[in-house]
């Protein structure tokens, strides 16, 4: 979430509604400029939609870079997915199974704070995630939360000190130091939930967010196996 909100055109706020904006803005985070690299630092940003037939992505610029619009001309100017910053947190997850609580470790991930895919649904235009998150196997946590059932397209890994996950059709894997608790219910379990999420910045994780967070389109959720050897 931006503190101070964004700068939006009039076609960007007439396309997506009071709403609708405030759902998007609620997926961004101050990070860096998707156009130079540099600090966005204090004060709103510049909200730059680029609508395309393939894929609609919005994403925060420094006023100077790039003025706020909403852009269908299929005239994109190319950024680097290495300017997105992401961020990651390791969480310890109580369910119950059978009338027994169970501990499930957890891997969340925010792949971009700066940028968020756009989708038409429901009639309107709303934050979602990136289509390669679905394409390996991952849900939206409204289908059940899938502990023990991994997905075809994870691969994750604990050491004693760290947990991470490589992702089919992904350009980096995603890893994060975990306490020796942590890796023994990977251990136990014999893998990990994956939460994959625009919704929430990971260094400002509270039980109340992460809550929102799994009501939120911008969220997938996906079991990483993990090899007991």
């Amino acid at each position: 979430m931006l503190p101070d909100g964004a700068l939006a055109d009039e076609r960007t706020q007439s396309r997506l509604g009071d709403g609708g904006l405030d759902e998007l803005l609620g997926c961004l985070w101050p990070g860096d400029c998707q156009t130079c690299g540099g600090s966005l630092g204090s004060g709103p940003p510049a909200l730059v939609v680029d609508e395309l037939d393939v894929l609609t992505r919005a994403s925060l610029h420094h006023r100077s870079c790039r003025a706020p619009e909403w852009n269908d001309s299929f005239l994109v100017r190319a950024t680097s997915s290495a300017l997105l910053s992401w961020r990651t947190v390791v969480l310890l997850l109580p369910f119950q199974d059978q009338g027994r609580e169970i501990r499930a470790a957890g891997l969340l991930v925010n792949p971009g704070l700066e940028e968020v895919p756009l989708a038409r649904d429901r009639g309107g235009w709303h934050p979602g995630v990136e289509p390669s998150f679905t394409s390996a196997g991952l849900t939206h946590p409204s289908a059940g939360l899938p502990i023990g059932m991994p997905a075809a397209g994870l691969t994750g890994w604990a050491d004693g000190t760290s947990l991470g996950v490589s992702i089919r059709g992904w350009t980096e894997p995603y890893e994060s130091r975990a306490e020796p608790e942590i890796c023994g219910a990977v251990r136990e379990l014999g893998g990990f939930l994956l939460i994959v999420t625009h919704a929430v910045n990971p260094s400002q994780l509270t039980t109340g967010k992460l809550m929102q967070a799994f009501e939120s389109p911008a969220t997938l959720t996906g079991w990483a196996h993990t090899d007991p050897g």
